[in-house]
């Protein structure tokens, strides 16, 4: 079981989310994501996971946890 942490500092199952939405800055950058969890709410992701290899780790247990 793996959580993420939001960017208000809360914590979130990854397998609760179904979509990863990524934010991108004027470069067309990836500056953020926003995780869709299954009740159809939308969080910001910490900044944590904007850095390069970080979100791998949360789509590999999104994949696990939701079978596809």
């Amino acid at each position: 079981m793996l959580y993420v942490r939001t960017a208000s500092g809360s914590f979130l199952n990854a397998a609760n989310i179904v979509q990863l939405s990524p934010q991108r800055g004027g470069d067309d950058e990836i500056t953020g994501w926003v995780a869709i969890c299954r009740d159809g709410n939308a969080f910001t992701l910490a900044a944590y996971y904007a850095t390069p290899g970080q979100i791998e780790k949360v789509r590999a247990n999104m994949t696990a946890a939701n079978g596809t």
